[in-house]
């Protein structure tokens, strides 16, 4: 298989995953939001279920950004480039 169609596929695998993702997301937040539970109270089964859903998606983003080549891009030092006056006397300014 060419490696346009793996990375093709993978693209579609990482769509379908994210939206499947956001789905939980969106329903776990609503399941939240309905059990009036205090912040600092939440249960430790649900702070888990947060965390691998945050994980999840870090590691779809990380497969999506390969699959799509954008971490090949060569990065550009967006850093403005400084300039050194030499012989410069503070009285003079």
């Amino acid at each position: 298989m060419p490696k346009k169609d793996v990375n093709k596929k993978h693209i579609d695998f990482y769509d379908k995953t994210l939206d499947i993702l956001e789905f939980i997301l969106d329903e776990f937040s609503k399941e939240l939001t309905r059990a009036d539970i205090e912040f600092l109270e939440m249960p430790k089964n649900s702070i888990s279920t947060l965390e691998f859903l945050i994980s999840s998606i870090g590691k779809v983003q990380k497969g999506h950004r390969l699959a799509l080549g954008l971490d090949d891009e060569i990065k550009i030092n967006e850093e403005p480039k400084i300039n050194i006056i030499e012989g410069l006397r503070e009285e003079r300014i």
